[in-house]
């Protein structure tokens, strides 16, 4: 894809600034001003208002620098209204319109969602994820329609519609393709603020228009298109699943508010071919009980599976005694009348991965746990142990440098700070072009991928930035994720991660683009970053001992190192 050059103002550095203001109104007092006034009138905050800006980031997007400004999510009976205004900082001439791209996330590639559904609100709350208001059509409901296309200086206004968070929460996560992730977006009550821009958001507009391309006016903005919201069908959410890989990948946990999935590696709690529980088996299934005495009693499914060597009833008879091994201790551990166990073996019929590899083949003996309830308290991932090795291939470098990546003839420089969000540790990787490539539309293919996680037959987006997992000691954190459902030629539902859809988005010489990575909740000062296993490609890479700043402020990428 060729592109003649923009007339650009200087690059962003490789630290993103993302500033959050919370404008804080007060009333006035009346009288005469040189006379003290007896009775004055208490000033009275109103809080954050529908046009306040809360938050401003810039992002590199469709092959220039885009400001964009972030308002409080105003609830609207039973949906809430997102507005956000973008503003080129650089000169895009009115016959040639920038398309924003990352917004899409790829989704023309996706079985059910469509732009700009890149844009989720997310609750770390209570772990839930809001995707934008679909209309009959399914197509997201938004103002104006040609919101994404960016003509001439002045730059757009969008309105995306969701679903309404519950009247308690007084805030939400904003997630935008490009830049850090937005967090505690005050929800308030009001009216849904005009598609068209205030005199302060034009003339804010103005300012960054003449400062990046020396014009001294913007042209007229466009006539302001009305946002139906009586044009919504549904507006999806979708609860979030959290896992983990403790105690040197023997136990997988995946779970959400209403349900817990345990997978215990059988070559842990076995010798081979046995079904007696090995002295090393009591951590795992210890680990086991603390999470499901965590929840509310409920009914605990324990399944044996084995792989697919040796005679189907052999197998069928050693993963129903193995099930039935873990079922005893761990009845010991947990009250059993209040949460009774169910015992079943299932033999090779059930693999996690294909039974084309004796890694895989591992991986398919296993000893199953569920338990769907919902959650009472909740235990932090635990962190003892080594860090697994990296191949020879990757990079590994200290977590406060950049490190140099060559992909498909570009070189890019990657620099990762983390920070918590609720408990979750939230990683923003700054991704730089560097080198003086211009108008080619490259993207960094390192961070495209899926995990592994959720075994076969998971369909995903093709260009989802999903490879990225957080190490600390001997556990492995996976991307909070989540299914969009099932559907007749996917009965499995399509995956999302709250990362990037779009780890493919156009990112110039000098340009930086910050891909979010939300992860469970972990109470740690320093997490290693890793993208792929180093075995394979020399653009993988670790990052170790990236700090992890306290709260919930969101922080800026920090500046490069020379």
């Amino acid at each position: 894809m060729l592109a003649a050059p923009r007339t650009r103002r200087a690059r962003t550095p490789l630290g993103v600034a993302l500033v959050t203001t919370l404008a804080l109104l007060t009333a006035c007092t009346g009288g005469d001003p040189g006379v003290p006034d007896p009775t004055p009138t208490p000033s009275v905050d109103p809080g954050p208002q529908p046009e306040d800006v809360v938050a401003t980031a810039v992002v590199a997007d469709g092959g220039i620098d885009v400001e964009i400004a972030v308002h409080p999510v105003v609830r609207v009976g039973e949906h809430a209204v997102l507005t956000l205004d973008l503003t080129p900082l650089e000169e895009v001439p009115q016959d040639d319109p920038v398309h924003m791209g990352g917004f899409d996330g790829g989704l023309a590639r996706n079985l059910t969602l469509r732009a700009p559904s890149n844009v989720r609100l997310v609750d770390l709350v209570r772990d839930v994820v809001y995707h934008p208001g679909i209309g009959a059509d399914e197509w997201p409901v938004v103002a104006p329609d040609d919101w994404d296309v960016l003509r001439g200086p002045e730059g757009s206004r969008v309105l995306i519609p969701y679903a309404a968070p519950p009247q308690d929460v007084s805030s939400v996560s904003v997630f935008l393709p490009g830049a850090p992730l937005v967090a505690d977006v005050p929800v308030i009550e009001g009216d849904v603020p005009s598609s068209e821009r205030t005199e302060a958001s034009e003339a804010a507009a103005a300012s960054a228009s003449a400062e990046a391309t020396g014009t001294a006016t913007p042209s007229p903005l466009p006539e302001p298109a009305t946002l139906d919201l009586d044009a919504i069908v549904t507006a999806p959410t979708f609860p979030l699943d959290s896992t983990s890989a403790e105690l040197e990948g023997a136990v997988t946990t995946t779970e959400s508010t209403e349900r817990i999935d345990v997978q215990l590696g059988s070559d842990v709690l076995f010798e081979f071919d046995q079904a007696t529980l090995t002295p090393a088996a009591s951590e795992a299934i210890a680990l086991v009980a603390a999470r499901i005495s965590e929840r509310e009693p409920g009914t605990v499914s324990v399944v044996g599976h084995t792989d697919d060597q040796g005679d189907d009833a052999y197998n069928q008879d050693l993963s129903q005694r193995r099930a039935q091994a873990v079922a005893d201790v761990l009845g010991t551990q947990v009250d059993g009348a209040a949460y009774p166990m169910e015992v079943d073996g299932r033999g090779e019929a059930e693999p996690f991965v294909a039974n084309d590899s004796e890694e895989n083949r591992a991986r398919n003996r296993r000893v199953t746990v569920t338990l769907t309830s919902t959650v009472v308290t909740r235990t932090d991932v635990t962190t003892t142990g080594e860090l697994p090795p990296f191949g020879d291939k990757g990079q590994v470098a200290p977590g406060d440098g950049p490190v140099k990546l060559a992909n498909f003839a570009r070189k890019w420089e990657v620099q990762a700070t983390a920070r918590r969000v609720h408990g979750h540790v939230v990683v923003d990787l700054a991704v730089r072009g560097d080198d003086q490539e211009d108008g080619m539309g490259w993207t960094p293919g390192f961070l495209r991928g899926w995990n592994s996680h959720r075994g076969d037959g998971t369909t995903t987006p093709v260009d989802l930035a999903g490879r990225a997992v957080l190490l600390h000691g001997a556990s492995k954190l996976y991307p909070m994720d989540y299914t969009t459902g099932p559907r007749p030629d996917h009965p499995g539902g399509e995956w999302l991660t709250v990362t990037d859809l779009d780890a493919k988005a156009w990112i110039d010489g000098g340009q930086t683009r910050v891909y979010s990575f939300v992860y469970p909740r972990m109470d740690v000062d320093t997490v290693t970053f890793q993208v792929g296993t180093g075995i394979a490609f020399d653009n993988d890479f670790r990052l170790v001992d990236v700090p992890v700043a306290p709260g919930d402020a969101a922080t800026a990428a920090a500046e490069p190192t020379d």
